[in-house]
């Protein structure tokens, strides 16, 4: 891959953490980055594979108050050397941690891109992981939160595709006792008691849901 006019690659600081970047000599980052054209657009380029990178300068930089790396390429330099990607099969488990239990999301990912995460898993990762997306959408639904209530779903306030480019969602960790369980009984018999207690009370059930009367009968 060759840039005419120049970009730039951002990546989340805490790739690095994870085993999902090196920035030694040779730099490998996760396909699933931010690159940048003319500092004005951008497009996710999500690929579930370690992909080398040459870049001609490297900074940290702060985007909404995290860590970003930025990798800066100029006109006519090569920014990645080689398509053939290797296969690492581990690699759908850690970035499934990061990314859906953790609910470490990058800045410049939306809410399709989420959803979207996994679909080249099979191709580049030889996993199967993802390989329905209706499930990882059906994970993500839930995950996604109006920025200004968390207890309400991203998608109960998105009606039209205007809706969607104004307002960003929030997202929440998979393990997040507060945010992710949705009843009385499952607060109280996860692995986080006391979040789950405190939850409990803050914010209560109003009624029962099915899995609760099933097995209260």
């Amino acid at each position: 891959m060759i840039t005419s006019k120049g970009c730039k690659i951002y990546i989340p600081a805490w790739y690095t953490e994870k085993g999902l970047a090196n920035i030694s000599v040779d730099k490998y980052i996760l396909g699933v980055y931010a690159i940048v054209v003319e500092d004005s657009v951008y497009a996710v380029n999500s690929v579930m594979a370690m992909m080398q990178i040459t870049p001609d300068q490297t900074n940290r930089v702060k985007i909404d108050g995290d860590e970003y790396l930025e990798f800066v390429f100029n006109a006519n330099s090569t920014v990645v050397p080689n398509t053939n990607l290797v296969k690492v099969d581990t690699l759908t488990y850690v970035v499934f941690d990061a990314f859906i239990q953790k609910g470490n999301v990058p800045v410049f990912m939306d809410y399709e891109d989420l959803g979207n995460i996994f679909n080249t898993s099979l191709k580049y990762a030889g996993t199967r992981v993802g390989s329905q997306r209706e499930v990882t959408q059906l994970i993500v639904s839930t995950l996604a939160r109006n920025p200004n209530d968390r207890k309400e779903y991203y998608r109960q306030g998105i009606t039209t595709e205007q809706d969607k480019q104004k307002v960003k969602p929030d997202f929440v960790s998979l393990m997040s006792i507060p945010y992710s369980a949705t009843n009385t009984m499952t607060k109280l018999g996860g692995s986080y008691f006391s979040q789950g207690v405190v939850s409990a009370l803050v914010s209560p059930s109003t009624r029962p849901e099915r899995i609760e009367t099933i097995l209260r009968k």
